[in-house]
């Protein structure tokens, strides 16, 4: 017979990782194509190759912000596999 509540509990948990694991990982992205500071966006899309920038940084919260979203985008997918595998939790 099918627990209908712990089932309902599950998918419900299993919807809100997913969420949180794919919101960190755009969110990693997004810092990471943060412009350099000055760098004019003229309205249409940027084209790396055809870009003018004089510095090739960004800035530096941007940078640690985006690493931090990739090392816990990591950390939940590896928990997640850790809950799935039994042989790794015994």
């Amino acid at each position: 017979m099918i627990d209908w509540l712990n089932l309902v509990i599950v998918a419900f948990a299993a919807l809100l990782a997913a969420s949180v694991i794919v919101t960190l990982f755009a969110t990693g992205i997004k810092l990471f194509s943060v412009p350099p500071p000055g760098v004019e966006l003229s309205g249409s899309a940027r084209d790396d190759e055809t870009d003018d920038v004089a510095s090739s940084s960004r800035p530096l919260a941007a940078t640690i912000g985006g690493i931090a979203c990739f090392v816990l985008t990591g950390i939940g997918v590896l928990f997640g596999i850790y809950l799935i595998v039994p042989a790794l939790h015994g």
